[in-house]
Formats: C-alpha cells, structure tokens, sequence
C-alpha cells in the first residue's frame, strides 16, 4: 500500500520549472532515501509534503489529497526533522522542548514524563535534559529535533539533511535505532540528504536532479549507475567504488556500501 502518492506533480518558482510531470509513490513501512545535488528539488519536495507550498497537482497522503481541510490532520502523523533546528526550538530546556508538542494536544503529564524517559535513553541525551537547547552543539540540538518528532510517534519521519552535524561515528549509531525504528514499528521513512552514504539502512535510493528521477531502486541498482551520478555531482561512497573495482576481478560478487561488510568479504 502506497503511503503517499505524487502523480504528475508540476511547481515552479516564479517562472522556473522545479517539477515538471514528476511522479513518485512511497510504500507504507518502507525507507526510502531521495538523494541529489544542490538544486536537484530535494527542499522543495518536503515542502509539498509537509503541505507548506501550494500546488494543484495531484498529492495524496494517508490516500488523501492534500488540501486546506485535511493538511493539520495529516501534519500530526508526520515528524519532520530539518537540518537547522534553531528555526523550530520554543522552549527553555530540552526537556521542555521534547514535551511541548504533547503538552499542546492535553497529553497526562505522566504519559509524557514517561516518554522522555523513553526517547532520551534511546537518543542518550538524558544529560542536556535541563540545558537550554540553543547552547547545545549543532549534533546535540539535531539529536533533540529527532527526539521532538519520535515524542509523537509518528507515522512517518521525514529527515531533510537531519543528522549532517552529528559525529560520524554517533550518526552510524543514530541510523541503526531509526532502521530498528522502522522494521520493529513500521515507521515510514523519507530521508532526503546529498551524501549517499546516509542511504546505507534504506531499502530504496532515489536520485533525483533538475526535478527528475535519474535512477530508482535498490543499492545494487543504483549504483550500478555510478557514471550517472557523478555526472550530476554526487560523490559516490569509498566503499562502493572499491567493490566495485574488486567485482573486476572477481574478488567480491556484490557492491558493498559499509567498509566493514567489505573488509570482512575480502578476508574470507
């Protein structure tokens, strides 16, 4: 069951055209990464989503269209985290801050209580609950936008650019609770990012670029297609480049995006 659907979406700024007969659906309890370089319409296509620009093209969520009626509605079963949390922190501390939504739709104190608990052991931030969220690090205050929208279960988690300023190391951490997050809950999620190697737990890459799909699919699909995306300025993972020079010679069977699954092949 597709979970949202975009057919033949056309926007434009002013007199550009950012989408042109675009269509793409999104399976319910999939992850699907949608990657391109700067310009490729990635912004704009959260926007849409999240039903903050207008458009009369045909986009349903939860198979309903999105319009003036129903957008709060849907708005409530998606959790959107973007790459600039400052523009969305209200509170004084943290604490404050992961409680404010289900204070605003009159959530027991208690239930709320105990879902910080919940989501702070999960994301370990359970040591800047009383900092003030705008002293945190750029990592720290990405880490506390995530926790925002996992405090409200949503249906959905939409990532735009939502973990760039996390450590490396702490990011790989990060992604493995979201993909036990997705499987264990069926959470849909939609990342979008430039970096192919955030697409590493995702069961599907989309590339986008100039608003069209380039290349869809699974890993092995896409980056079969490695010519196309340094073409059009995306950076193409160590890991996958190795494997695929290695598969040359018959060294490997299969591109491997995480070096450690590469290493351990290698020294079979």
């Amino acid at each position: 069951m597709n979970i949202i659907e975009i057919n033949n979406l056309t926007f434009r700024y002013d007199k550009k055209f950012i989408y042109d007969d675009f269509s793409l659906n999104i399976k319910r309890g999939t992850w699907v990464t949608i990657a391109g370089p700067n310009g490729a319409g990635k912004t704009t296509l959260v926007k849409i989503i999240a039903g903050l620009v207008k458009t009369y093209s045909d986009v349903k969520v939860f198979g309903n269209k999105i319009n003036r009626k129903n957008i709060s509605e849907i708005r409530r079963e998606i959790g959107f985290v973007f790459d600039n949390p400052d523009n969305f922190f209200a509170c004084e501390t943290v604490e404050d801050e992961l409680a404010f939504s289900l204070e605003n739709m009159a959530v027991y104190p208690s239930t709320i209580n105990k879902k910080i608990k919940e989501i702070s052991h999960l994301l370990k931030i359970e040591n800047i609950l009383k900092e003030n969220p705008y002293n945190l690090s750029g990592g720290e205050k990405q880490k506390v936008a995530l926790g925002c929208a996992l405090m409200l279960e949503p249906t959905i988690l939409v990532l735009d650019e939502a973990l760039m300023m996390v450590d490396i190391n702490e990011r790989d951490k990060l992604y493995k609770i979201l993909k036990e997050y997705n499987l264990k809950k069926r959470v849909t999620i939609i990342s979008f990012t430039h970096n192919l190697e955030e697409a590493i737990y995702s069961d599907r890459l989309v590339v986008l670029n100039q608003g069209k799909i380039v290349v869809d699919g699974s890993f092995p699909v896409v980056f079969d297609e490695e010519r196309v995306m340094r073409k059009i300025g995306l950076e193409v993972p160590f890991s996958v480049e190795l494997s695929q020079k290695l598969r040359l010679y018959n060294l490997v069977d299969k591109i491997y995006l995480i070096p450690e699954r590469l290493v351990d092949e290698i020294w079979k």
